[in-house]
């Protein structure tokens, strides 16, 4: 997948969870951070699904790792 396909997924991810599909955004989320590990925008996303400030946390951390990469 190319970085322009990971960002109309992310655009995907938003409309589902605006339409209250927290569930299937979520899913999406966690393939994507599997295909795009070095998206700091995915694991941004991810962050904001968390089920908990541990998750949320180590999401976080994933998105300004992958950050760092990418400068």
């Amino acid at each position: 997948m190319s970085d322009a396909e990971a960002q109309v997924l992310l655009k995907t991810v938003n409309r589902l969870y605006r339409e209250g599909d927290h569930k299937r955004a979520r899913a999406l989320l966690e393939v994507l951070s599997d295909v795009y590990p070095d998206n700091p925008k995915v694991w941004s996303a991810l962050a904001t699904v968390a089920h908990d400030n541990d998750e949320m946390t180590h999401f976080l951390a994933k998105a300004a790792a992958a950050h760092r990469l990418a400068d």
